[in-house]
């Protein structure tokens, strides 16, 4: 879901209708807010890559947007993506909703898979200390005077965030926090979803806070993966979902990536994340990754990515093969293993990084392996003994099957 920030009155959206359409779809519903500013993409976007790629650093695409992206670095509004992550999880009630006896529990346990979901994928890189509140907080206002349901801009999200820190903090230690989780109470439907902002702009106990998240209504069905979801914007991943579907389908705001990464569709089959983003958050290693070049053949052999973080010796990660300064083609291997193990296609998931594209606009998009199939693109993967041709340069992929659930592929200029 979209991030929020200061909103620039030419950039405020009014988003019921996305949130509408996503929940729809089975996709984390759209938060309110103005998109990030736009910003020109280097002029070297059309150049092409050189002729002969060897080192990992040469296939780091450098962003060319500002705010979330598939670029490196990640934006500096990006937290920290390596190391401890300390998060406050604040449980909210109002008096027209008062929590029940015994809930505080129950949603804390709600949402406790999705900080398993972030150490398990960063492979164990990142550590989630959370702290939560000493029961239920009582907000100051009852819960209908929070605008989820009509459309809630930045400065209503932090007036809400903003107020339940303020109710905590005669019993909470703000000090050392780097990022609120706000949860409000079942009882509450009308708090509804569960937008991000990087840019909260709030202090308490001397600690100037910027990050914050808050859980609405949706928690309830998507549990700990919105947790997770959300958490990929606060460490500078992009919404992998389209805020707008394509002409020629209308309705599928998932025609990018389908259900293959979790900052697209929550409830798809294959939520963990992409192999790219685990690069770019510092959770794969450079000799993981292989940059093959235009000029020569490239082999690799890849474990499954849900293994990445712990795969063999001499098991590499992902291919590379970049097409532009901004754009490449990503091969990387799924198996049902791990956050993919409810997956039905297996082999080469084959998909372009352009890192000049938005946010929500397809930064990211899967080759379909079986196009116009009824699966979608839940069938995208290259089974081993397959190819694939890289249309701009006539490059081709491919992929054989490797010992142990491996994958073997090959790029020929």
């Amino acid at each position: 879901m979209k991030q929020q920030r200061a909103a620039r009155p030419s950039l405020a959206l009014p988003l019921a209708a996305v949130a509408a359409s996503a929940l729809a779809l089975g996709a984390v519903p759209a938060s309110a807010a103005a998109s990030p500013p736009p910003s020109a993409a280097p002029s070297a976007a059309s150049s092409v890559a050189p002729t002969a790629v060897h080192g990992a650093a040469d296939c780091r695409l450098p962003a060319a947007v500002g705010g979330l992206g598939s670029g490196f670095p990640v934006d500096d509004q990006a937290l920290p993506a390596v190391g401890t992550l300390k998060a406050a999880l604040l449980l909210v009630d109002f008096d027209d909703h008062p929590a029940s006896a015994g809930s505080a529990q129950e949603a804390q346990a709600n949402l406790a898979s999705g900080v398993e979901y972030l150490e398990r994928v960063s492979g164990g890189r990142l550590d989630v200390t959370t702290t939560t509140s000493d029961g239920w907080v009582r907000m100051p206002e009852p819960s209908t005077s929070y605008p989820f349901e009509r459309g809630l801009s930045y400065e209503g999200h932090v007036r809400y965030i903003g107020d339940a820190i303020a109710a905590a903090d005669d019993t909470f230690d703000f000090t050392d926090v780097d990022v609120v989780w706000v949860t409000a109470t079942k009882e509450a439907p009308n708090i509804t979803y569960s937008p991000t902002t990087n840019f909260l702009d709030v202090t308490a106990d001397g600690n100037h806070l910027t990050h914050a998240v808050t859980f609405g209504y949706d928690q309830w069905r998507w549990g700990g993966l919105v947790l997770a979801h959300e958490s990929g914007h606060t460490l500078g991943l992009p919404d992998l979902y389209l805020f707008e579907a394509p002409p020629e389908d209308p309705g599928n705001y998932h025609a990018a990536v389908g259900g293959w990464d979790l900052m697209g569709l929550i409830s798809g089959a294959g939520p963990e994340y992409f192999a790219w983003h685990r690069w770019q958050l510092g959770w794969l290693d450079d000799d993981q990754v292989v940059c093959a070049g235009q000029g020569r053949t490239t082999s690799a052999r890849l474990a499954p990515v849900a293994r990445s973080g712990d795969a063999s010796p001499g098991q590499d990660a992902m291919v590379v093969y970049p097409l532009s300064a901004t754009r490449a083609v990503v091969v990387e291997n799924r198996q049902p293993v791990g956050y993919d193990e409810g997956i039905g296609a297996r082999g080469a998931l084959v998909y372009t990084v352009d890192t000049s594209v938005r946010s929500g606009e397809g930064p990211v998009r899967v080759v379909d392996a079986t196009p116009g199939s009824a699966g979608g693109l839940d069938d995208a993967p290259f089974a081993a003994g397959s190819s694939w041709t890289e249309p701009t340069t006539g490059a081709v992929l491919t992929f054989r099957a490797g010992p142990a659930g491996t994958l073997r592929v090959t790029v020929t200029p």
